[in-house]
């Protein structure tokens, strides 16, 4: 309260001072606090950050039926609200909207704020109160921005993000006095959640509030910075997959500051992570400790800058969060502020505020010896940006009695090359297929970073790193390419060469990635063991619900997902048997595919709380064939999967023997290390073996092996044992 009056004083000071003064400077470092970070910033979708309604028409509004008329206009606004309204319903919002309440703020009682298949909307100065049902609420909405608000006392959620919603930074905000507060994701078995929900919340206080500050499902979710007082049920919830670093927060008299939700199954589909990173606990109880991983939120926004330690986040935060005065002559940059991987974007440009004369622009690599340019206009052209390059900038409104002084903005730019790829090099486990509807999968789609100039790709993929032309695949103007389905167990080498505007080739690093694999033999295969692709997740199944095989089955979980494994048996004619619980809750789906050739569906319908098994005949299936069961859940149908069985019904192949392991002898009585790897060349196994006093190896070391029946090569190393390519024999 003291801040807030000294604030009040020095604005009115100012007022009074510009009338018998000439030129005055006022910084508006005084109204926020170095505006918007985080996941609102990211260049996606389509949406170069979140600007509102940055680049249109400045409108006052002192009445609810002009706020209205504004926020439901198509077309981009900056709205700037004056007073305090009363009310019911909702204020509907589309899309480049920036709503900004004047002065010490606007208030908006019993009604709050409804947004729906929506983007790029900025929410800042704003108490809401009372309202029915949320305060704020958005469904299917990316890139927002809500800062500086107060949020209390409604029937249902303070804000609630959900229904496919991303990319969202919430700051500076009071969320107080209420129940449900932050909903990030729709609950579980929501497929239009997948994939989305990357929100940020930093430098907000929860106070006497119960739970969901945030509960964060299915996304990356970050908080830092935030500080908790007297939460009575739980503070950060996480659960369905999601990603959480809650890191530099303070908190004080509160319940269970990090709570996994639904189960501590960690291959379950409700299991989440969270990173617990440099909090203090004062006064607590519950929960501390997440699952020690999480995602570098630094790979995708630059925040570094803004992080407070969480010993000062009380005195901040308690000062400064909820409405503060003269929010609305702060202005805002594109790129935003701690963005990277900026591309060669040509101009910069920023927001507006009301009665400007002319703008001062600051621009450089050092924050110390920014280069002055005075423009009318509000953007402006670098001479020349370089690739992977931090630079540091500022504007300066020049009114015609006042300077508003512009906070340092910093962006950094995008390498010469193509970067971040996905998979990761180095994955070691990585997804040969994803959702991509609701009800399908499809092959990997592999992706990069844009180079800093491209205006398109050469992408080559091959299982060497010694790239012919062969390995050539295609040359995308985009930063993707859809190389089709990969063999599981294969390492796989990839380059991206960005092609700039000369025509110039600026060769990439060469990448690697291996996924999975998991190999089947005559008889029984647990789909626990196969490799889950997509919506499939393990479960354990051992007898409270329902009795599975080997005690686990593999569960769905909102969508389509594949279980593979790779025949390890002879070219054969079989039967193959699929086990799965019909659940009396919906109808699932199911189809059964060897390598890419659909061989039988069915629908999971009899609804009978039972184990039911699918007989599919005379299925030919050849040696290194990818035997493929998908799924889709439909409402409560999680397609529960317990095994597999194959009967060889006719063998395709000629008999053959064990073949000879070499014709040569290796020295006598002699201990060796022997790699065995599949036909493809995946390493399966390492094992020691000795030579007998012939120097021979015996048939035993094959017959013994646990591996099934098939074709493998093998490498032999030892204290003077000659090189050998690798050579290859069959186990029966």
């Amino acid at each position: 309260m003291l801040f807030r009056f000294l604030l009040n004083f020095v604005m009115k000071f100012y007022r009074t001072l510009t009338l018998i003064s000439g030129l005055f400077f006022i910084t508006t470092g005084l109204f926020a606090n170095n505006g918007l970070i985080g996941w609102a910033t990211c260049n996606t979708l389509g949406q170069n950050g979140t600007t509102g309604g940055g680049r249109g028409q400045i409108v006052r509004v002192n009445t609810k039926a002009a706020l209205e008329q504004y926020a439901k206009a198509s077309g981009d606004y900056i709205i700037l609200v004056e007073g305090s309204f009363t009310g019911t319903g909702v204020l509907q919002v589309s899309s480049n909207k920036t709503i900004v309440g004047t002065g010490n703020g606007a208030t908006f009682d019993g009604f709050g704020i409804d947004v729906k298949d929506k983007q790029n909307i900025i929410l800042r100065n704003l108490t809401i109160k009372n309202a029915k049902p949320d305060a704020i609420a958005m469904r299917n909405t990316h890139h927002v921005w809500v800062d500086h608000c107060d949020l209390s006392n409604s029937d249902d959620g303070l804000f609630d993000f959900t229904i496919g919603s991303d990319y969202l930074t919430v700051s500076w905000t009071l969320f107080h006095d209420h129940d449900k507060v932050a909903l990030a994701n729709s609950g579980t078995q929501h497929f239009e959640d997948v994939g989305k929900n990357k929100v940020c919340y930093h430098h907000n206080w929860f106070n006497n509030t119960v739970q969901r500050n945030p509960r964060i499902g299915y996304g990356m979710g970050h908080v830092f910075n935030n500080y908790y007082s007297n939460v009575s049920s739980y503070c950060v919830g996480y659960h369905t997959g999601a990603s959480v670093l809650i890191e530099n927060n303070y908190f004080y008299k509160s319940k269970s500051p990090l709570n996994q939700m639904y189960t501590s199954v960690s291959t379950a589909a409700n299991y989440a992570d969270a990173e617990e990173r440099g909090n203090i606990f004062d006064s607590t109880s519950g929960n501390k400790k997440g699952t020690g991983k999480s995602f570098d939120p630094a790979q995708y926004y630059n925040y570094a800058f803004m992080l407070d330690d969480a010993a000062d986040v009380p005195a901040i935060v308690q000062s400064k969060a909820g409405n503060v005065y003269g929010i609305e002559y702060e202005y805002l940059p594109s790129p935003a502020n701690g963005a990277i991987d900026v591309r060669n974007i040509g101009e910069l440009w920023w927001s507006g505020i009301e009665n400007v004369q002319s703008w001062e622009v600051y621009f450089g690599t050092d924050p110390d010896s920014m280069v002055k340019t005075s423009m009318t206009g509000r953007s402006f052209r670098p001479e020349e940006l370089l690739p992977d390059t931090e630079y540091f900038w500022k504007v300066n409104a020049i009114k015609a009695d006042t300077t508003i002084e512009g906070s340092l903005w910093r962006f950094h730019t995008a390498p010469a090359k193509a970067s971040k790829p996905y998979p990761a090099n180095g994955e070691l486990h990585a997804k040969l297929r994803q959702a991509n509807t609701e009800t399908t999968t499809i092959p990997t789609v592999l992706s990069w970073i844009p180079a800093f100039e491209a205006i398109s790709y050469k992408v080559y993929l091959d299982t060497t790193p010694d790239f012919s032309d062969s390995s050539y695949q295609a040359s995308p103007a985009t930063a993707s390419i859809a190389p089709g389905q990969l063999r599981f167990g294969v390492k796989y080498y990839w380059r991206v060469d960005a092609v700039i505007n000369n025509n110039t080739i600026i060769e990439g690093d060469t990448w690697d990635f291996i996924s999975d694999v998991y190999y089947s033999q005559e008889g029984i295969t647990e789909c626990e063991h196969m490799v889950l692709n997509g919506r499939a997740f393990k479960e354990e199944q051992s007898g409270v619900w329902f009795k599975a095989s080997n005690n686990w089955v593999v569960s769905g979980e909102a969508g389509p997902g594949t279980m593979s494994s790779v025949w390890g048996g002879p070219d054969a004619i079989c039967k193959v048997s699929i086990d799965y619980f019909d659940e009396s809750d919906g109808n699932g789906w199911y189809g059964f595919y060897v390598n890419d050739t659909y061989v039988r569906g069915w629908a999971a319908s009899r609804n009978n709380d039972q184990m039911v098994t699918v007989n599919i005949e005379n299925v030919r299936i050849l040696r290194e064939n990818e035997l493929r069961i998908a799924f889709y859940t439909h409402t409560g149908e999680l397609c529960r999967t317990d095994k597999m069985n194959i009967l060889i019904t006719e063998n395709l192949e000629e008999p053959q023997q064990l073949q000879p392991v070499v014709s040569t002898p290796y020295p006598p009585n002699q201990e060796m290390s022997m790699n065995i790897y599949t036909v493809s060349g995946l390493l399966l196994k390492t094992i020691t073996v000795r030579s007998d006093a012939n120097g021979r190896l015996s048939d035993q070391h094959w017959i013994e092996l646990p591996l099934p029946s098939g074709l493998y090569f093998y490498t032999v190393q030892g204290e003077n044992i000659p090189t050998r390519g690798a050579q290859r024999f069959f186990k029966p």
